[in-house]
């Protein structure tokens, strides 16, 4: 009896680790599957794209280790945010405006733009020459028309600028608040950057913002200097207390003489600029149909 009490105990026993063998294994596996269903959930809600962003990202921080490229990475991010601009319908503190952002990213995006337009060039053209060209131009090229572009939109706010002035002014004279002459200002000149800028800078006012610092952020926002030394003239004559039609007058003057002096410094420039066309382009093609028919005669008669 002792013997089978004893066979009953082990074979017990041992059932009884097997059954806890068997929980462990399955706790260990609804862990595992757990986990492989939490990384597949995770993997599926990044956007391939996204993932591509991050790992470029982080190969432009490793070289922006060296700090030659930090330095050149950061001045040429610096200048594509300039170029970029926060626009008329962005916060006042962007990373565009206030010098944020990363110059790791920038340097890596320039990188593979770079190496995609000449991977597609030297697979397109059968040429690396053609390759090496299409991807400096996939890299300069966006920076360029940004440029360009950024250009475009400071001399369009220096055109309109003067006109807004005057209007504010015959607003003010005529007995309107600041904000009644500003709110006719982007009503008659719907459309314009100006005028758009001047909206959001009045419907930021309408919800609770200083109406100083919806100045400050307006001329954040268009990134222009002489809009800039306006809103800083506005603020000091309003804090001041002095009439601001004078004001506003004297500064849409001053800004016409400062355009007029800027078209005539170009006008200046313009013969300077077309000596090169001139002397590659038009006199060659002068020359050949001037004296080409004289050197064919001469060719004939020996």
């Amino acid at each position: 009896m002792s013997i089978a009490a004893g066979g009953f105990a082990l074979l017990a026993g041992g059932a009884g680790a097997g059954a806890g063998a068997a929980a462990g294994l399955l706790s260990r596996e609804v862990a595992v599957r757990s986990w492989v269903a939490d990384a597949a959930g995770r993997v599926r809600g990044v956007s391939l794209r996204a993932l591509a962003r991050e790992v470029l990202a982080a190969a432009g921080r490793a070289q922006c280790a060296w700090s030659p490229v930090a330095r050149l990475a950061e001045g040429g991010r610096a200048r594509s945010a300039r170029w970029a601009g926060p626009g008329v319908s962005a916060p006042a503190e962007t990373p565009a405006a206030s010098g944020g952002g990363d110059a790791g990213a920038w340097l890596a995006e320039k990188e593979a733009l770079a190496l995609g337009g000449f991977a597609a060039g030297a697979w397109l053209a059968g040429d690396w020459t053609a390759g090496v060209l299409l991807g400096a131009a996939a890299a300069v090229v966006p920076d360029l028309l940004a440029r360009d572009a950024w250009r475009r939109r400071q001399e369009r706010l220096r055109r309109e600028l003067p006109d807004a002035l005057d209007l504010l002014g015959l607003a003010l004279e005529a007995g309107l608040s600041v904000d009644a002459g500003l709110a006719q200002v982007a009503e008659k000149q719907r459309g314009s950057l100006l005028a758009d800028a001047i909206g959001r800078m009045l419907g930021e006012v309408r919800f609770g913002a200083r109406r100083h610092t919806a100045w400050r952020d307006m001329a954040a926002r268009l990134a222009n200097p002489e809009i800039t030394e306006v809103v800083g003239a506005l603020i000091q004559a309003d804090a001041m207390g002095v009439g601001l039609a004078a004001s506003l007058n004297g500064l849409a003057e001053q800004m016409r003489v400062r355009r007029r002096a800027q078209v005539e410094e170009l006008a200046h420039k313009a013969p300077v600029k077309m000596l090169f066309p001139l002397a590659l382009f038009i006199f060659p093609a002068l020359f050949i149909v001037l004296l080409g028919p004289v050197f064919l005669q001469l060719a004939a008669a020996f």
